[in-house]
């Protein structure tokens, strides 16, 4: 008993749609990873800038601690100045003063730039922090939203699975000994509808012969490609 075009419209249709769902859950894990990655991303920022905030105050203490040895160095010299014997000594010491004063001062600017660096940390924490707390509910969220179209997702696989197995129980014989080995070898890809005078799958043009049966509406394999060709629904 030959098989008709509308049959294997039909499943092509089938299988194309159940190609489209298992290609859907297919992806789902790699967008919840993706999901995943951007909150590992944010998360990893705000960390970053913690680091980075707590790096600068470990510099800014180290430096205010030198300051605070200038100055000790400072009184201490000031209090040799006035104890100088003499006028070597005492240019001596005032030169000393001078050049710790001088250090301590750019230890003052230095101390000054951290502190404005950690100001502006601050205000990039929070921003970060801000987008992190963003990041994780939007992740939260796609979460259950995957979860949820999952469950939706194989349902409809289940159902669309069984509505394949009752078109191809329904097959001849002669034409499921082809279809079957076919279909597992390349799924879909086993069919294609005919495009005006070529084959819908690699565009190949058809012989008259060809397109006469396909108007009888007998689906033919294409000689280029091996796709079994048939009419498109009107």
């Amino acid at each position: 008993m030959p098989v008709v075009d509308s049959t294997v419209r039909r499943l092509h249709e089938i299988l194309l749609l159940a190609a489209d769902i298992r290609g859907q859950i297919e992806r789902a894990p790699k967008q919840l990873k993706a999901a995943q990655m951007a909150l590992q991303a944010a998360k990893d920022a705000v960390q970053g800038c913690k680091d980075s905030i707590k790096k600068s105050r470990m510099e800014a203490d180290r430096k205010q601690l030198q300051q605070r040895q200038y100055e000790t160095k400072l009184y201490e010299w000031q209090g040799k100045l006035n104890a100088a014997a003499n006028n070597r000594e005492y240019q001596a010491v005032k030169d000393q003063i001078a050049a710790d004063t001088q250090a301590n001062s750019v230890l003052s600017d230095e101390i000054f730039e951290i502190l404005e660096g950690i100001d502006s940390l601050q205000l990039k924490l929070a921003d970060l922090e801000r987008i992190c707390k963003m990041t994780e509910e939007d992740s939260g969220k796609a979460e259950s939203r995957i979860a949820e179209r999952m469950v939706v997702l194989k349902r409809d696989l289940e159902r669309v699975e069984g509505e394949l197995k009752g078109a191809e129980s329904a097959l001849p014989e002669d034409f499921a000994a082809i279809y079957h080995p076919l279909v597992k070898t390349r799924g879909e890809e086993a069919f294609a509808p005919l495009d005006e005078r070529s084959c819908g799958g690699c565009n190949t043009g058809l012989p008259p012969r060809i397109i006469d049966q396909l108007r009888m509406g007998n689906p033919v394999a294409c000689s280029s490609c091996g796709r079994w060709i048939y009419r498109p629904e009107e």
